[in-house]
């Protein structure tokens, strides 16, 4: 993208999505060599763990994590609440295409502290660069499952 390589790193800020539902615990096993090695799991999702963040530089900013899906409401909410005390004037807000991101108020609350909104095009995950790391915050959570005992409290701590 030739809009981003003009604006300098610490003036991006890289927001997305994700989520995580407790069947995601993938156990270690053994079996003899060049056979494959089967567990049974079950195939139901229990609960199910949302998380918006935002990363600047290499800091990841104002995470929320909350039960169920994401929508405009929840979005908005948290761009609002959480993110615009911390955006700055000159600063450039990076969303993907979800439908959710495309609200006038997303638009009017970063015009309103100075800063700008880019929407990524379709289909362009490498373009996010906070996508990079919900893998390593996925994993820390999934470790830490067995050190709580609350699926959301293993993974607010992936957060710590």
């Amino acid at each position: 993208m030739k809009i981003i390589a003009t604006k300098e790193p610490q003036n991006l800020v890289y927001i997305d999505e994700s989520g995580i539902d407790n069947t995601e615990d993938y156990p270690y096993g053994y079996c003899q060599k060049g056979q494959r090695f089967y567990a049974l799991k079950s195939g139901k999702k229990i609960q199910r763990i949302s998380m918006i963040a935002a990363l600047n530089g290499r800091k990841i900013a104002v995470p929320l994590t909350f039960e169920g899906h994401c929508n405009m409401d929840i979005f908005n909410k948290w761009f609002e609440q959480f993110l615009t005390p911390i955006l700055e004037p000159g600063q450039t807000v990076i969303l993907d295409n979800a439908t959710f991101h495309k609200s006038n108020k997303i638009t009017e609350l970063a015009k309103g502290v100075g800063a700008e909104i880019l929407y990524l095009p379709p289909y362009s995950p490498d373009f996010n660069k906070i996508e990079h790391h919900w893998f390593a915050i996925k994993n820390r959570a999934r470790k830490n499952i067995p050190l709580f005992t609350s699926f959301r409290h293993a993974v607010d701590s992936a957060f710590l």
